[in-house]
């Protein structure tokens, strides 16, 4: 049980992780300071909505 718990949470780090870089990367043409600022955020948000 714990170890599903340890993949869920590795895979879903795996995502959150992918998709800020994604959005980083569309961001950081217009402004590299805003594309990390929304990257940070998404990771953020996403791994606090996780652990609800």
């Amino acid at each position: 049980m714990r170890i599903n718990y340890l993949a869920q949470d590795l895979w879903c780090l795996m995502l959150v992780l992918g998709s800020s870089y994604a959005v980083y990367q569309f961001c950081r043409y217009r402004s590299e300071r805003l594309g990390l600022v929304v990257c940070l955020l998404i990771a953020a948000a996403a791994m606090a909505w996780h652990r609800l």
